[in-house]
């Protein structure tokens, strides 16, 4: 199953730099058929680019109030207007792939609670240790 796996995020502001991380981590490994993007922010763009996988992970930081260490959901596609007109969610890439392209890949988000989002490029330990998790749960389902 050809799959993008594409962490997201500012890593200048600590911990929401997890995207990024579990995809240099996820670099170190050679799992088949897997193709590895970091961006700042998704775009619209990106939604021409699901045209050419089965699946996509999105990889993000989640708020400090959130209910656990690491969320593992499955994205379906769904548009919804935003405040802030340059904000995209992984739904809202896949709706825009199912309008434009006719095409939506299985689609993964994991959300890893950030716990500081501050200035500065490290990681808090315990964002670290969850991003790891993470890395192995991705090795474990592509490879299988």
């Amino acid at each position: 199953m050809k799959t993008l796996v594409i962490g997201y995020g500012n890593d200048s502001r600590r911990d929401d730099g997890v995207g990024r991380y579990v995809v240099e981590q996820l670099a170190r490994h050679e799992l088949p058929e897997v193709e590895l993007q970091t961006a700042h922010q998704l775009e619209v763009e990106l939604a021409e680019t699901l045209t050419r996988y089965d699946r996509v992970i999105f990889v993000d930081a989640a708020i400090p109030e959130s209910p656990a260490p690491i969320q593992r959901s499955v994205v379906t596609p769904t548009f919804q207007s935003h405040a802030v007109a340059h904000y995209l969610t992984p739904p809202d890439v896949l709706s825009l792939s199912e309008t434009l392209y006719g095409h939506v890949p299985q689609a993964l988000l994991f959300s890893i609670r950030g716990r500081d989002f501050n200035f500065g490029t490290e990681l808090s330990p315990e964002v670290a240790q969850a991003g790891q998790q993470v890395v192995q749960q991705i090795c474990t389902s592509c490879r299988s």
